[in-house]
């Protein structure tokens, strides 16, 4: 046996082994979200509508909290990080819990992973958010705001550069928490979103703060006053509490000055 015969062999079996563990990971991340399902269905959590939502024949969960004002905002459509579940237990768990005090609907909707390094995943990713937009528009909800962590921030702003139109600049706006990009891919789609966007960067990692600098360049560079980018103190969790957090407040905020809805009557023809 050759020395390139077995390099060969080595990359050959190298390439299988990762092919199974992202495999076993897929599953094992489809079977956290239906254990969760059936929790939350079975233990039926005051306020909480868990939701099943198809894209491409493809059923997956989306956790609903109906606002809770006279005075409705919107919509919130809510993209965890990869490997999260709707329900992930930190990070934007207050915000979905919180938000809907102050008259916003949120849907939280699980994407699936691996994510982006995929095609196939791609694609399923993009057809999900647009399946999160359909139904709070079914809602009667067209004041919409994407609202992302880590991966989900990609995603938010993938959908927004890729797949709206700009007849559909009015009523949307982008929210993204500790945005993860390690390929610059993100700063294009900042580039082309001429949304209302914060840009919300708690993590102090060197390559964290260097992608934040390049989003926020980029933004200036095309003339964009509607993209606000905040350094905050790291938030060790978003586990709920009596009262929301600091960086859920600020999230608060900014969508009272931004992005605040209004009814208005849909004429029919």
């Amino acid at each position: 046996m050759s020395i390139h015969w077995r390099a060969g062999l080595a990359l050959l079996l190298l390439g299988a082994s990762m092919l199974a563990y992202s495999s076993e990971l897929t599953a094992a991340h489809q079977r956290q979200s239906e254990d969760l399902a059936r929790y939350l269905a079975q233990h039926a959590l005051a306020g909480e509508q868990v939701l099943e939502l198809q894209a491409n024949e493809t059923t997956f969960l989306a956790l609903r909290r109906v606002q809770r004002t006279a005075n409705p905002q919107g919509g919130i459509l809510i993209l965890h990080d990869a490997g999260h579940t709707p329900d992930w237990p930190v990070h934007l768990q207050q915000a979905r819990h919180f938000l809907p005090d102050a008259g916003w609907t949120t849907l939280a909707i699980a994407l699936p992973w691996p994510g982006r390094a995929d095609e196939a995943a791609t694609e399923q990713s993009m057809d999900r958010i647009a399946a999160g937009v359909r139904r709070l528009n079914e809602d009667g909800l067209f004041n919409l705001v994407f609202l992302g962590y880590g991966e989900g921030a990609y995603w938010a702003a993938r959908y927004m550069a890729e797949r709206l139109n700009p007849l559909e600049e009015v009523g949307y706006a982008l929210l993204m928490v500790n945005a993860q990009d390690s390929s610059g891919e993100l700063v294009a789609f900042i580039a082309d979103v001429n949304r209302p966007t914060l840009d919300l960067v708690m993590r102090r990692e060197r390559a964290d703060l260097h992608w934040a600098g390049e989003r926020l360049a980029a933004a200036r560079r095309q003339g964009r006053d509607n993209y606000t980018q905040i350094l905050d103190p790291d938030v060790a969790s978003f586990y709920q509490g009596a009262n929301p957090n600091r960086a859920t407040r600020r999230l608060w905020g900014w969508l009272r000055v931004n992005a605040a809805g209004r009814e208005a009557a849909i004429r029919q023809d």
